[in-house]
């Protein structure tokens, strides 16, 4: 997502506002590639489905928050997902076709993303030097937003195993991005790291997803 080219726009005083408006910017400082791979495994062995939690030598313990509520992960069809990349991120329909009939579904490559983003900055700051901020030059910065949150998101809170693709599926909850901070996304990510654990759990599953980084904090 960073380069030479947006790097310096996204040091701009509008960049800045918008994303910590979204209570989401921190999600910049977090990588999902410092995973203790050998301790999430000695974890994953520990876990009870029944109980959602782990089994350790001095007790049982899971990973927690004082309210626990879940984001509803609801499916979406490839036609809807063409029309909200269309909408939200001014996607191209033929490119928005290509991108669901690669990934053989409703997901958004990484690559994608990285090229709709720059392409949309650089734009969005050429209208702003010759026409000033206009209307326009608005509903770019929110698309570029809107396609950054997608990626941080699709890297960090919901990786999933291909760490390739992102589901379109978020892109509901970024199509206002005054309600984003409403949202209560550390539920969210715990319901889905409990999810996976689950699943990872069973003897047939050889792979862990999601954001793993709360088992080693």
């Amino acid at each position: 997502m960073h380069d030479g080219d947006t790097i310096p726009i996204m040091n701009a005083r509008w960049w800045d506002a918008r994303l910590q408006g979204t209570c989401l910017s921190w999600l910049q400082d977090t990588s999902y590639n410092q995973i203790d791979h050998r301790l999430i495994c000695a974890f994953v062995e520990r876990w009870h489905e029944e109980t959602s939690s782990f089994h350790l030598p001095f007790g049982e313990t899971t990973v927690t928050l004082d309210d626990v509520s879940c984001l509803l992960h609801s499916n979406i069809t490839r036609d809807e997902a063409v029309d909200w990349m269309v909408e939200h991120l001014g996607s191209d329909p033929g490119d928005a076709i290509r991108e669901v009939t690669q990934t053989k579904g409703a997901h958004y490559q990484f690559s994608y993303l990285r090229k709709i983003f720059k392409e949309c900055m650089l734009e969005q700051l050429e209208l702003e030097t010759e026409y000033g901020v206009t209307q326009e030059v608005r509903r770019l910065r929110d698309q570029a937003v809107r396609i950054y949150l997608l990626y941080l998101v699709g890297i960090t809170l919901f990786t999933d195993k291909s760490a390739t693709v992102v589901d379109v599926v978020y892109l509901k909850y970024f199509r206002d991005l005054d309600i984003v901070a409403g949202y209560s996304w550390g539920a969210a990510a715990l319901a889905h790291l409990y999810r996976e654990l689950n699943k990872a759990a069973r003897w047939n599953c050889g792979q862990v997803s999601r954001y793993l980084t709360l088992l080693q904090v």
